[in-house]
């Protein structure tokens, strides 16, 4: 009898958000379905776009091909370099069906909802339809990313390191500027006012560690950008709070879960991201008042006897867009601030 010395690797559900953006998704899953790992299956939730993303997915998976505007990246590898045009097993299923595991030769799940409920949202129908008990592993990732061929096996190693890791990031680059660092992993907390600053910004990409510890001693949470846990996290600590819409929903996460996770980072695990490559510093202007919103919320929450500085903060990043002349944030804020929003 011959017996297979191949370790068993532990199942993964990757779980992507897409609303409006079925481009940058199809290069996400151009790259996520190249990965080393083969445990992987793949839920993408449509939050109900009106750009025909899942027509667009579907028909892309039937017959996969690169786009030429896609840039080479590190380490990164495509199916379209592998076996162009090659079929994907998919598979299509309403927000209101029941889970079931997919059928043999499914790759990738497309979740149609009905309407856009926001970011975790679509992260707990993801994991509803794909089942907890099913997979060992979530993997949250978000559609506008390209994958390092190794990067789910760098995060699911770190993961399986220490007791009592709930949270692993990446280590997150530009897409448009490769060298530089969005995030190694997550961000501090600022306690005073709620804000946060994702470590190791606009450093260049090779002073990012080799070794996580330096960095996991200031995480507060990690970045939904590339955020894996276990099944035993989302079953103890629950699913992602549903009330922020946009923003803060992993910090939410994580301090519900402290005293029994705590965050981790993978420094080997590379994703390049491509939103908010032109200022690390600057939240997009159409996502200003979910950002602002959501951390007066999580501020309210968390830390109430910190709402007045909370609030006073956000004064000063009103004079400050005020002068930059960034007006929709003006905006936002001033509704924010005024108790509109």
């Amino acid at each position: 009898m011959v017996i297979s010395s191949t370790p068993i690797q532990p199942s993964v559900a990757a779980v992507l958000v897409n609303w409006n953006g079925w481009r940058e998704c199809i290069e996400c899953l151009d790259t996520l379905l190249a990965q080393d790992y083969v445990s992987l299956q793949v839920f993408v939730v449509d939050n109900g776009s009106n750009d025909g993303s899942c027509r667009h997915l579907s028909s892309w998976l039937n017959s996969p091909q690169a786009d030429p505007g896609w840039r080479p990246l590190p380490n990164v590898r495509r199916i379209t370099g592998l076996a162009p045009g090659e079929p994907v097993g998919h598979r299509l299923l309403e927000s209101t069906d029941a889970p079931a595991p997919p059928p043999d030769g499914c790759r990738v799940t497309l979740i149609r909802a009905a309407d856009n409920r926001g970011f975790a949202a679509g992260c707990n129908l993801g994991v509803a339809l794909a089942g907890l008990e099913r997979f060992d592993y979530f993997w949250f990732l978000n559609p506008d990313t390209a994958v390092a061929r190794d990067a789910l096996g760098a995060l699911i190693e770190r993961a399986a390191a220490g007791n009592g890791i709930g949270m692993v990031g990446s280590t997150l680059l530009y897409y448009s500027n490769p060298n530089v660092i969005e995030a190694l992993g997550g961000a501090r907390l600022d306690v005073s006012n709620g804000s946060t600053r994702h470590i190791g910004a606009g450093q260049p990409a090779d002073s990012a560690p080799l070794d996580g510890v330096e960095v996991e001693a200031q995480l507060a949470y990690v970045v939904g950008a590339s955020m894996l846990v276990p099944r035993e996290f989302i079953r103890e600590v629950g699913p992602m709070s549903e009330q922020y819409f946009l923003y803060y929903e992993e910090i939410d996460w994580a301090i519900r879960a402290r005293g029994r996770y705590r965050p981790a980072y993978a420094p080997r695990s590379r994703v390049f991201h491509k939103s908010g490559a032109n200022s690390s510093k600057v939240v997009p202007t159409r996502s200003a008042h979910f950002y602002y919103r959501s951390r007066l919320l999580f501020v309210s929450i968390h830390l109430p006897q910190r709402i007045g500085a909370a609030r006073r903060s956000l004064v000063w990043d009103l004079l400050r867009h005020l002068r930059h002349r960034r007006w929709g944030h003006v905006r936002a804020l001033g509704r924010i601030l005024a108790g509109l929003e």
